[in-house]
């Protein structure tokens, strides 16, 4: 039925009737939903204690790509020259300029000492790469920390070098003994590639390091042995070429690639162990 109200009962009744609509909000706050300016939860996401928006302030950590060991697969074989060699470069990348400058001294300490400094110093450029691998901070003074394993470096270069200069003598007395050092040098390369970091982070002596490297190559893989030899080989002697001045960049790179060789072969004892 109509109402018959007067003007004034009209406004009366209007201004007494229930207010159902939403309060309106300060002007501020309707230009800027939030002035707190703190991050809100998607919809749907986990509120509560655990849940931590994600700031730029503290982004997540990404792990390296050439640190952490590939997965073992089973089946196959655990040589992955390519992997090395990719891992070695990075690894060099990382302190390229430290790496270069530490092989040129090396070089000069080595032939100014008449090789006696070759075998440690070798050594410390192994420490650097390892170092590098543990996301550790390399230093010029590593070369020259060898943790008391001066004797068993020297004594490998030592055994090395004789034997390379048997095989490279014998060559020269016919084409049957030069097949013989061909077939030979790439073997010694990879194994004095492996007994170094072996004496160097598991504290070995240079006899029980060549026979544990000497079991590990000289077995069904050693031919693919002696390819990765002859590889790291020839990427080393290439370095001389344009002066000589490339193999400052070869050597410490093909160091890297082995110490990345070591730690997929052998492993790391303690990753958070630095040698004294």
């Amino acid at each position: 039925m109509p109402l018959d109200l007067t003007g004034e009962e009209a406004s009366a009744w209007i201004l007494s009737a229930p207010n159902t609509s939403e309060p309106e909000l300060p002007r501020t706050q309707r230009m800027n939903p939030n002035p707190t300016g703190q991050p809100t939860a998607p919809p749907n996401a986990q509120t509560g204690p655990a849940y931590m928006p994600p700031t730029a302030y503290y982004p997540q950590p990404q792990p390296p790509q050439y640190y952490p060991p590939p997965p073992a697969q089973t089946g196959q074989s655990h040589i992955r020259l390519g992997d090395w060699l990719s891992g070695g470069w990075k690894i060099y990348s990382e302190n390229a300029a430290l790496m270069s400058v530490a092989t040129l001294l090396a070089t000069i300490l080595s032939f100014c000492t008449l090789g006696i400094l070759a075998g440690p110093l070798f050594m410390g450029l192994y420490k650097m790469a390892f170092k590098t691998m543990r996301q550790e901070r390399p230093e010029m003074n590593d070369l020259f920390n060898w943790g008391n394993r001066f004797w068993q470096a020297f004594l490998a270069f030592v055994i090395f070098a004789l034997i390379h200069l048997g095989f490279s003598g014998a060559s020269n007395s016919g084409a049957l003994s030069g097949l013989i050092g061909f077939a030979i040098s790439p073997f010694l390369v990879a194994v004095m590639g492996m007994t170094i970091p072996l004496m160097l982070e598991r504290r070995m002596d240079v006899a029980n390091a060549i026979n544990e490297v000497g079991r590990l190559v000289f077995s069904r893989d050693a031919l693919m042995w002696w390819i990765v030899g002859l590889v790291m080989a020839a990427i080393s002697m290439a370095g001389f070429a344009g002066c000589g001045v490339g193999v400052f960049v070869t050597v410490p790179w093909m160091i890297s690639a082995s110490a990345v060789a070591y730690r997929d072969v052998f492993g790391f004892d303690d990753p958070n162990r630095t040698n004294a």
